[in-house]
């Protein structure tokens, strides 16, 4: 069945017929092109022509076979593309295939495995917890230099405030000060930062106040000015930027109006960089165009224009976010 399939697809290729053959078996455009580029390759396109696999997962495994590479390990449906690619980097360094297939794993909980098993050392028992790849990398970030987050872990705290924990460890400040599970991971990064720095973080350690409005007053403490008037959980971050450039002597304000400084406000406190879009030139859509692009992580660079209206930034940021998927 498999070899009749195989030459019926290799007479339509050589009549200039394949496009319409697959088609008439069902396979969309972009399956059709994986097959296509498996037939002019010479790999054998049945171990992956089943409309059970999307266009990745087939690109995934036609590279593997021009590889010469034994597809046996990942050729399941049940495994994404990215997983496929995980379980081809563990053949390719010989390490142990039981340790990550699995397709219960992401495949950033395989990466995780793959690069600890490196150093010799087995997180496989924290994967098999069900931790995510991100605690996976943190405690194995945390192992290269000899650090053990094991107890944290165990205590709930997730990836975020794990990185502050281990940063705070490899710069030997009292994580103690910020050791709450209040604490976000981005607030425990304001508190540790300071503590870097020798500043008295307790002008700013209260839960009560945002991650962006510490860094306001910690900003403020390192230029050595009196936050006093400002370090006020009441006082939103925007304003207590305004208040510290003026104490600074830097600023008189941002000039921006009230959605904009919404928008802005947003940013600070989803953690992204604000410096990009802070200005009076973006109106209030385009700055969320902006930063939303940033919170997904997306490289915004194509938006920074003002001149860009802001539905065409959206189609272009979907556009973005889609590829990166």
């Amino acid at each position: 069945m498999e070899n009749s399939i195989k030459n019926q697809l290799e007479e339509s290729r050589k009549d200039g017929t394949l496009k319409e053959t697959l088609q008439g078996m069902g396979f969309n455009r972009l399956q059709s092109v994986e097959i296509a580029k498996g037939l002019n390759n010479e790999v054998d396109i049945t171990k992956y022509a089943d409309k059970k696999y999307d266009a990745a997962q087939m690109k995934s495994i036609r590279l593997a076979l021009e590889e010469g590479m034994d597809i046996t390990p990942f050729a399941d449906n049940r495994y994404n593309y990215m997983q496929m690619e995980e379980i081809k980097a563990v053949i390719r360094e010989h390490m142990d295939l039981d340790a990550v297939c699995n397709p219960a794993y992401d495949y950033s909980v395989m990466k995780e495995i793959r690069l600890s098993e490196r150093m010799n050392y087995d997180i496989t028992k924290y994967a098999k917890r069900g931790f995510s790849g991100n605690v996976l990398r943190q405690i194995r970030k945390a192992r290269e230099k000899e650090i053990d987050l094991s107890f944290f872990v165990n205590e709930g705290f997730d990836e975020y405030q794990l990185r502050e924990i281990r940063l705070g460890i490899e710069h030997c400040v009292d994580i103690t000060k910020y050791l709450l599970h209040e604490y976000t991971g981005d607030q425990m990064k304001q508190l540790r930062l300071g503590l870097q720095a020798g500043l008295d973080v307790s002008w700013y350690s209260m839960v009560g106040f945002s991650s962006a409005q510490m860094e306001q007053v910690r900003l403020g403490l390192e230029a050595g000015i009196d936050v006093s008037g400002y370090a006020d959980p009441f006082i939103d971050a925007l304003e207590m930027e305004d208040m510290r450039l003026k104490l600074e002597g830097k600023s008189e304000g941002s000039g921006l109006d009230e959605l904009q400084s919404q928008e802005v406000l947003l940013g600070l406190e989803s953690g992204v960089n604000v410096n990009l879009y802070a200005d009076a030139a973006y109106d209030f859509k385009q700055m969320e165009q902006i930063r939303l692009g940033l919170e997904h992580g997306i490289d915004v660079t194509k938006l920074l224009n003002p001149l860009i209206p802001s539905d065409v930034m959206m189609n272009m940021r979907l556009e973005s976010e889609a590829l990166k998927k």
